[in-house]
């Protein structure tokens, strides 16, 4: 069926964040007097939004929970991070090959698309504004927007109402297990990329619809959409 709404993840999807976060997140560590985990490692505990990431980092360990942390210490934590991080939103990230211009050509044919992060509002649009891309989506959705985010399948749905469209038309791209399951969960098809941040493992574990190694595969898949 011909997807006329492409929901984007952001981090690992459209971009190669993982630098900026991680500075950020060192940072913080280093600001509050915690032990400061590389940035290679930091760069692993990305993918549940930035209080898990803070999480994570204060506590040295993947598997730590924000209620592992003191309420108090995890606001100080997010407020240096918030400074910190837009400090360095101009700088230390990458976009991917052939992003650019496959969302001015999926524009082109009139398709509606959004980008759903589970990154903050407050990070989201001046970072897609520094990539110039930010005026070519019909809506932007950051991770606290609302009370639930992905893996829950609302935030698309939420998204899907703002734009007019149907699961049935819509696409979820993303490069994470979050962006396929809330997929998934709600019954839409799903493009999975292997080159973003998925913990280390295989984004065709997860099953998407469809698996590529390249956004120029996504395209193509488009392309054949409209013009067969």
């Amino acid at each position: 069926m011909k997807k006329d709404i492409l929901l984007f993840d952001l981090d690992g999807t459209l971009a190669h964040t993982l630098p900026q976060l991680a500075i950020a997140a060192s940072k913080v560590a280093q600001k509050m007097g915690y032990f400061v985990p590389s940035v290679e490692e930091i760069a692993t505990y990305v993918g549940n939004g930035a209080n898990m990431l803070l999480a994570r980092t204060l506590r040295h360990s993947i598997d730590a929970k924000i209620e592992d942390i003191d309420e108090s210490v995890l606001k100080e934590a997010r407020e240096h991070f918030n400074s910190f991080y837009l400090q360095g939103l101009g700088s230390d990230y990458s976009i991917y090959p052939h992003v650019k211009e496959g969302l001015v050509y999926f524009k082109e044919l009139g398709i509606k698309m959004a980008v759903i992060t589970n990154k903050p509002q407050l990070f989201a649009v001046p970072l897609l504004e520094h990539m110039q891309v930010y005026e070519l989506f019909d809506y932007v959705l950051g991770g606290e927007v609302l009370d639930k985010k992905k893996p829950d399948p609302y935030p698309l749905i939420y998204v899907l109402e703002k734009l007019g469209g149907s699961v049935d038309a819509a696409l979820m791209v993303g490069d994470s297990v979050n962006d396929i399951k809330a997929g998934q969960n709600c019954n839409m098809d799903t493009v999975g990329f292997s080159y973003g941040y998925n913990m280390g493992c295989d984004i065709r574990e997860c099953n998407p619809t469809y698996a590529f190694d390249s956004f120029s595969q996504l395209i193509e898949l488009i392309d054949s959409m409209y013009t067969k």
